[in-house]
């Protein structure tokens, strides 16, 4: 079957006699173009969600009945033509009801990939005689050469919404990305746009990447996305998207991330349970310039708290796991010091917007409950397109050259017993590593701490941490007796200039 998208993009490119590296990007921007009108179509008329003829039967499936049906092996898309990727697909049920439309887009031989049984082991799953067929595939996994040269392995998976995740080599699944987060964890209930339909094309013999477009539809907004994807040292996606808002929505978040922290070595009070730390991401990391940046230790209360960062110009933002210790955290399973950290640039100029990171309590380590986006300033208009291009990696490590790093967060809630003349108090440990440069390590730092007006400090140290190579900063404040909220800060600098990344906190009772 020819998709309706193929036909005329690739018969004007065919005709043009580019060269193969201008065909090539010819394609990719026919393709882009082709995706951008489908989305404006779209969104210039009332939603139509893809109607649901998934059989109960699949739709009913539990978690454990659902990990029975694997991709078959040697079933995969390009399997055994030498191309560097192949594709696996994703069986509808549990969690995961809606399916999508998908194409494999070749200049020869572009095609809609239309649902096929054999891809699947169904193992010890019994299912029912007549049992309809699903429509289409939940999802798919792109495989590529990851940790080992001469063989295949998961190096990304777009599944569920607009979800998705990849890896890096020697590390494993954690933070996931989103195309778009519309409300998210708003009173008045989260949207949560889907991927409907992708065209990936079908890569030339040994590629070094892999492209591929994915039409965004959901009641607020339809939109195109135009993937770009390169393994490596760390796994590169590049990115760009236009957004046609059918409606206006109150919170739009761009290169949206989500992942789950359940507790750290920050956390105050700490569950009973065996492992000292258990999260997918510990940090969130901005840089605003080279040499400004912003370090926020993960964390979860009691209630949402919600984080507004000041983002007219930044170079990125992204989660991190900085701690890759396995005493940290005593988990054989889940290896969560191998998952991997995040990282977002802006490609091309972005308009005024900011950085929001909401935390959510959390009741265990079984779903996501921080989300972090870049925000517009200003919210398009219904029918007016937002356009823009990011960077997205997934790295062992993100740190901004020259400065030192937070690499540890701790605090205490001091209650002294009646009559003592010390007033109840916060206590702050932070640790920053050693200086990049080590001229910068010669003489002592100055400290610089930031705090609002709900508390004051009672105290503030410096001290050299042998430990860790670097220094320890330890702040005591009291809170205003009905504070709700207080947001700190610190940071080594020399003569006005920034050594470290800035720590930042926000305490709530």
């Amino acid at each position: 079957m020819i998709s309706r998208l193929f036909r005329p993009a690739l018969i004007a490119v065919l005709l043009s006699g580019f060269s193969g590296a201008a065909l090539a990007q010819t394609e990719a921007e026919g393709m882009f173009e082709n995706v951008r009108r489908l989305a404006k179509e779209r969104a210039a008329k009332p939603y139509a969600a893809r109607p649901s003829t998934l059989a109960p039967f699949w739709a009913g499936l539990t978690y454990d009945d659902h990990r029975r049906i694997t991709f078959r092996p040697g079933k995969g898309l390009w399997q055994g033509e030498h191309r560097g990727y192949q594709l696996e697909f994703f069986h509808p049920g549990w969690v995961f009801p809606k399916t999508i439309e998908f194409h494999e887009t070749a200049p020869d031989a572009s095609r809609t990939i239309d649902w096929n049984s054999d891809f699947f082991d169904y193992g010890e799953l019994k299912v029912p005689e007549a049992t309809p067929r699903p429509d289409g595939y939940a999802g798919f996994r792109l495989m590529a050469p990851v940790d080992d040269p001469a063989s295949l392995s998961e190096l990304a998976v777009f599944l569920g919404a607009s979800y998705f995740r990849a890896l890096a080599p020697g590390l494993g699944m954690g933070t996931s990305a989103r195309g778009l987060a519309l409300n998210p964890m708003r009173p008045q209930g989260e949207e949560f746009p889907d991927f409907i339909e992708w065209w990936v094309e079908r890569p030339a013999s040994g590629a070094r990447e892999i492209r591929a477009w994915a039409l965004l539809d959901s009641p607020s907004v339809s939109g195109a996305y135009q993937f770009r994807i390169l393994p490596g040292r760390g796994t590169v996606m590049e990115i760009e998207t236009e957004l046609t808002f059918r409606k206006d929505v109150e919170l739009i978040g761009i290169a949206p991330f989500s992942s789950m922290m359940w507790y750290s070595e920050y956390t105050q009070p700490k569950p009973q349970d065996y492992r000292p730390e258990v999260h997918d991401a510990d940090g969130l990391l901005i840089q605003f310039s080279e040499t400004e940046a912003a370090w926020r230790p993960l964390d979860t209360s009691k209630t949402v708290r919600h984080s507004v960062f000041s983002a007219g110009k930044f170079l990125g933002f992204g989660l991190a796991q900085r701690d890759r210790n396995f005493a940290s955290y005593q988990d054989m399973e889940a290896n969560f010091h191998k998952r991997p950290s995040v990282w977002v640039q802006p490609v091309g100029e972005w308009p005024e917007g900011r950085i929001n990171l909401i935390e959510s309590p959390a009741g265990g380590d079984g779903s996501d409950n921080v989300v972090c986006f870049w925000e517009p300033q200003t919210r398009p208009k219904p029918g007016e397109p937002l356009r823009l291009a990011y960077r997205l990696e997934w790295l062992p490590e993100i740190a901004v050259p020259g400065l030192s790093r937070v690499v540890n967060s701790r605090r205490s809630h001091h209650v002294w017993p009646e009559g003592d003349s010390r007033p109840n108090d916060e206590l702050f440990v932070v640790d920053f590593g050693p200086a990049p440069n080590p001229a910068d390590d010669e003489t002592r730092p100055e400290l610089s701490v930031e705090i609002d007006a709900n508390a004051k400090i009672l105290e503030q140290n410096l001290q050299r941490n042998l430990d860790t190579g670097g220094w320890r900063v330890t702040l005591s404040i009291l809170p205003a007796e009905k504070a709700v909220a207080v947001e700190l800060g610190c940071r080594l600098v020399r003569e006005g200039r920034p050594l470290s990344e800035r720590w930042t906190a926000q305490w709530k009772p």
